[in-house]
């Protein structure tokens, strides 16, 4: 009897509702990105904000070990010479192209060495001699004065 009862269950789930299924399926706008505001487009902020931090951290591993072989921190040149080879970061190196990273042209052993592009109005991630972390703009403000 139970065997009986889970197969009609199952036939009837796999049958759906005649209501709905006889619908046309509409979209949102805003699911396909035309939309301001919404669930999809703070998922894309914060894949966009993990992308940012993940190129950030391969960013500073680079950085650091270019300077304890060339003992000062590289200028944005020479930074972007070497990640810019077919044998680099491919998407640190799109990001850093489109201006979505920003390298600082000649940064301090002890200061700022890149940072995201919302970091002076909006706040976001920056790179320091420490380690990636994320400020708002008035502590932006703050890192870009010393």
């Amino acid at each position: 009897m139970k065997r009986i009862v889970l197969i009609a269950l199952a036939c009837f789930a796999m049958a759906g509702c005649k209501k709905y299924r006889d619908q046309p399926v509409q979209s949102n706008s805003s699911d396909q990105g035309g939309g301001s505001g919404g669930a999809v487009q703070a998922v894309r902020g914060a894949a966009t904000r993990t992308v940012t931090a993940a190129e950030l951290h391969d960013l500073h591993l680079f950085m650091t070990n270019a300077k304890l072989s060339m003992g000062r921190v590289p200028t944005s040149q020479e930074t972007w010479a070497e990640i810019s080879q077919p044998s680099g970061n491919p998407k640190l190196t799109q990001m850093i192209r489109e201006g979505l990273i920003v390298l600082v042209p000649n940064p301090q052993d002890e200061g700022l060495w890149a940072y995201d592009k919302n970091a002076p109005t909006q706040g976001g991630w920056v790179l320091m001699h420490s380690e990636p972390r994320r400020v708002t703009a008035q502590e932006f403000a703050g890192l870009a004065r010393q």
